[in-house]
């Protein structure tokens, strides 16, 4: 049985490289079980603290609050206050449509 970590079935498992405003480059991996379950999550629900992700997704609040971090460096969630409540980005509906596509019903 996949751990909560281990990429989706049908995804990529290196990390890919795409390039962000001013010519930067942003790593970005494949998500994991847990960054879909997260980011589903917040794009249903919109805004939440992590403690009630975390509650609501069935996952411990230490492991939301390491994925969000991980989340947010890669810009595909976001920070929308001071108090750590986060929403999902544009970019990380994009993610989670392209990697849940080979594994969705």
């Amino acid at each position: 049985m996949p751990s909560s970590d281990a990429p989706a079935p049908g995804s990529e498992s290196d990390a890919q490289s795409e390039e962000v405003d001013g010519g930067s480059e942003r790593r970005s991996a494949a998500l994991t079980r847990t960054d879909e379950r997260v980011l589903a999550y917040l794009d249903d629900a919109g805004t939440d603290y992590p403690a009630f992700v975390a509650s609501n997704t069935g996952l411990y609040v230490d492991h939301v609050e390491s994925r969000l971090d991980a989340l947010d460096a890669s810009g595909l969630v976001e920070q929308v206050t001071g108090e750590e409540v986060f929403r999902v980005t544009d970019a990380g509906r994009d993610a989670l449509r392209e990697d849940c596509a080979a594994w969705s019903d």
